[in-house]
């Protein structure tokens, strides 16, 4: 039998960038990018930054991935920098060759080896791939799909002081970022939008349409200052009776408070033909499920969504805040990247934090990717340690350790990387 031939990594160029296109397009089952998607593709993959990689045999492409350098929000209302994975893919005829676990050995020992980001992350188009390289489910996000029939609000203080206008999506930037800005801040796991990335939500690819409406964009307004915004897309369809039967999407919705996103809502669920109104990429604990009459109504459904990386445990246990006191040793396994394996003496309070390596014995034992689970607060040590994912070795420890990692607001990813 003919051995395979010998793959080699090495970092992409400005020279690749066709190759990768056509690369993505395969992998992620897409239809040919369009010249405008791939120039916003070409911005947000940024090959000059030298971050990105491929494996090769000879000249053809067996796999990629690329790193981005952003800024997370962490517990506390801090922030850490944040190494976002993406474009990651396999072709088909290269699946089990061990090439995935090159790039991704490639990226986080590299970020180690330089001391750059302590944390990276990615979401997941398959969720079973990236757990043995230690990412965990860091956050959850909900959708709703709301009938128009059943979308009552509750009543809520100041709604009707709030004005909802339309403004053409490509010159919504100004307004929006600053609200999204500010929403950032409140949530742990939120990522700081770069301008490139926030000009490709606000961008409308016939590509990206799918037989829906161009992208709208309504901003909520109060005292002529802008304190919420809304993107979505509408499909108007018939039932066989002739009744309206239309879908709205909500790609994106954030207020700077109750009465700015009721206002965006209300707006959105009493758009006339529409019967469903679907609002996507919500957190856990969306003030929707709260603000609906008929939350059942609501259809919520419930998936992953970032995918976290702890590449330096010190560095990220260090660079949050905890919610009580804490004094505990963690005893980490970590297979993928062995430097952060063994015991930690984790020190903090609600102000600052330490993290320094320790002989002392061990109050709970962990594996790195279910500590990157309860990093943020989107799961609790003790909801962990009842599925076994977390093993209390000093009485009482698993308890204390966990009401501190807690958060008061779930983490949030409110928008793909």
């Amino acid at each position: 039998m003919t051995g395979f031939p010998q793959l080699t990594l090495r970092t992409l160029t400005e020279a690749d960038t066709e190759a990768m296109h056509e690369f993505i397009d395969l992998v992620f089952v897409e239809q040919p990018t369009s010249p405008e998607v791939r120039a916003m593709d070409r911005d947000i993959q940024d090959l000059p930054a030298g971050r990105a990689v491929g494996v090769f045999d000879g000249d053809e492409v067996a796999g990629i991935g690329t790193l981005g350098s952003m800024t997370m929000t962490v517990p506390g209302g801090g922030t850490l920098p944040f190494a976002a994975v993406q474009f990651v893919g396999v072709s088909p005829v290269y699946r089990r060759r061990g090439v995935m676990t090159t790039m991704m050995r490639h990226h986080l020992h590299t970020l180690h080896e330089t001391g750059a980001e302590p944390v990276a992350g990615l979401t997941a188009s398959e969720s079973v791939i990236y757990g043995r390289f230690g990412f965990g489910a860091a956050t959850l996000s909900a959708r709703f799909a709301i009938p128009r029939e059943r979308s009552a609000l509750r009543p809520v203080a100041g709604i009707d002081e709030v004005r909802v206008r339309l403004v053409p999506s490509a010159a919504s930037v100004e307004l929006s970022e600053p609200v999204l800005a500010r929403y950032v801040t409140r949530r742990a796991g939120a990522l700081a939008r770069p301008d490139k990335w926030a000009r490709a939500y606000a961008a409308d690819p016939e590509q990206w349409r799918e037989g829906r409406s161009i992208v709208r964009t309504v901003i909520a307004e109060r005292d002529g200052e802008t304190v919420g915004f809304a993107r979505y897309q509408n499909k108007a369809e018939g039932s066989a009776v002739g009744m309206p039967a239309g879908v709205t999407d909500v790609n994106e919705i954030f207020g700077d408070d109750t009465a700015a996103l009721a206002a965006l809502i209300r707006y959105l669920v009493g758009i006339d033909l529409i019967a469903t109104t679907k609002f996507y990429r919500q957190p856990a604990d969306s003030p929707v499920i709260h603000l609906l009459e008929d939350f059942r109504a609501s259809g919520m459904q419930v998936r992953d969504g970032l995918h976290l990386r702890l590449v330096d445990v010190d560095r990220a246990l260090a660079g949050r805040t905890y919610s009580a006191p804490v004094d505990v040793v963690l005893d980490i396994t970590d297979a993928f990247c062995p430097w952060n394996a063994g015991r930690w003496n984790l020190t903090g309070d609600e102000k600052s934090a330490q993290c320094v390596r320790t002989d002392a014995s061990a109050d709970l034992a962990l594996d790195v990717r279910d500590l990157a689970v309860a990093y943020l607060g989107g799961s609790t040590l003790a909801a962990l340690a009842q599925a076994a994912q977390v093993t209390e070795l000093r009485p009482g420890a698993l308890t204390y350790a966990s009401r501190a990692f807690a958060t008061d607001l779930a983490p949030h990813l409110p928008w793909g990387i």
